[in-house]
């Protein structure tokens, strides 16, 4: 009997998304700003597509966008020419950041959110909502901790978190 060859990217042990809704917001907007392509995009305006293939006349009421964040390109590529031990460094660090849900949850809350403080902080203001939404495998993940400076940049920016274990 021959033996099945094994995939040799295996399942993620956690995905992290980031879901927008907002009253009137461009997506296309928040695509170029983060540099994200969106799984799910839509402006409020925008005609519903009809679930029975007969045409319909109703639209969205809002804006809403969701993005898979990759964890694993962060921290961003920065060359450290004649400097190995550092890029040796970096590289660990993105392998942790992509095996460790507690480390990539900083990470997002540290680098991301951060390096887009203003525009989510307008986002809340014009009277949208931001969630991040993390699916976690429960074979993979058995346990995490939310470190007090990530809860307290979810808190500043109003992000809910939602969890899914699959």
């Amino acid at each position: 009997m021959e033996a099945r060859k094994r995939s040799k990217t295996a399942p993620p042990p956690f995905e992290i998304s980031l879901r927008i809704r907002h009253p009137s917001m461009d997506p296309a907007e928040l695509s170029r700003e983060f540099n994200i392509k969106p799984e799910h995009a839509f402006r409020a305006g925008d005609l519903r597509p009809a679930r029975s293939g007969n045409p319909t006349a109703s639209v969205h009421t809002e804006s809403y966008w969701l993005g898979a964040l990759n964890v694993g390109s962060w921290p961003p590529d920065m060359p450290f020419p004649g400097h190995p031990k550092l890029q040796l460094a970096q590289e660990r660090l993105r392998t942790t950041a992509a095996q460790s849900f507690g480390w990539a949850l900083s990470l997002s809350a540290g680098r991301f959110l951060r390096l887009h403080a203003e525009r989510l902080r307008r986002i809340r203001s014009e009277g949208g909502e931001i969630s991040l939404l993390v699916v976690l495998s429960p074979s993979e993940v058995g346990s995490f901790t939310l470190a007090p400076d990530v809860s307290r940049v979810l808190g500043e920016f109003g992000i809910t978190v939602e969890f899914e274990f699959s």
